[in-house]
């Protein structure tokens, strides 16, 4: 096991437990937000809650020593964060990005749908006429995006196409390096590749020794960990920053972030 793995699995206890607090116990109401931004206020209140949920799990295995049981988790915090900044990184096409990721939801609704059905779940005739319609306005929406983008009609978003599962309509490497999270996405890159049955850990044990034993694997935590507490750290960053929230009237969240440059500084030295 890492030598530095505690220490990371209490710093990142500390600030899941003091980003939990903050989400909790300054939750503003509905009514504080202008009607406008309702729906951003939603979603980043939901994306903060979804991704504590996913870092207390992550956590909670990696303690246990499991470390795989933590991969799933750290990917879903990183594409959490990575949304977040993708939205907000331009303050100018901000509004735009948004209005894409919620028009989205239309497609999210309609594959659902289709699984649903092909478990034999009944879904009333209207609801999948309404679903069908939205799925169908929103492929025409970003149609005509790419056809008045085509014919030189200005157009502040310059993502108009519509792609199946991808709601920005870029590439993940090109919205990684639009908010430049390069070095935190090689450290995802890694655990996607540790989630699947990889080619490569078939490649190590054909080399090395295959080693069939169920046993704990502290090997993964570190990187879990190192995924884990920048994510959430940049998560509750913009969290606060909407909401008003004053990062001075946290001063445990000094002696966290204190804590993981002393632990950072170790790690160099060593």
């Amino acid at each position: 096991m890492d030598a530095k793995v505690p220490e990371l699995l209490d710093l990142t206890r500390k600030l899941l437990d003091q980003a939990a607090d903050i989400f909790h116990d300054s939750l503003p109401s509905i009514e504080s937000v202008p009607a406008k931004e309702g729906l951003y206020s939603i979603f980043l209140r939901v994306q903060m809650n979804e991704a504590l949920k996913f870092g207390y799990g992550a956590y909670h295995s990696c303690n246990q020593g499991w470390g795989h049981g933590g991969i799933g988790a750290a990917r879903s915090i990183y594409e959490i964060f990575l949304d977040i900044k993708y939205i907000n990184d331009d303050e100018a096409r901000k509004d735009e990005r948004f209005e894409r990721f919620v028009d989205h939801l239309a497609e999210a609704r309609y594959d659902q749908m289709k699984r649903n059905r092909g478990i034999g779940k009944e879904i009333p005739e209207e609801t999948q006429h309404r679903i069908k319609q939205d799925y169908e306005q929103l492929k025409k929406k970003y149609s005509k995006r790419e056809q008045d983008l085509k014919s030189g009609v200005a157009k502040v978003d310059p993502t108009p196409k519509y792609r199946k599962r991808n709601w920005a309509g870029i590439d993940l490497s090109e919205k990684v390096k639009e908010v430049n999270l390069e070095q935190f996405h090689e450290l995802y890159r890694d655990l996607s590749d540790l989630s699947h049955v990889s080619m490569r850990a078939v490649h190590e044990a054909r080399m090395y020794r295959i080693d069939l034993n169920v046993q704990l694997s502290y090997v993964h935590c570190s990187s879990v960990l190192n995924v884990i507490f920048p994510c959430i750290l940049g998560i509750l960053g913009e969290y606060m920053k909407y909401f008003g929230i004053e990062f001075s009237c946290y001063p445990i969240l000094e002696k966290i972030l204190k804590g993981r440059d002393e632990l950072e500084n170790k790690k160099r030295n060593s």
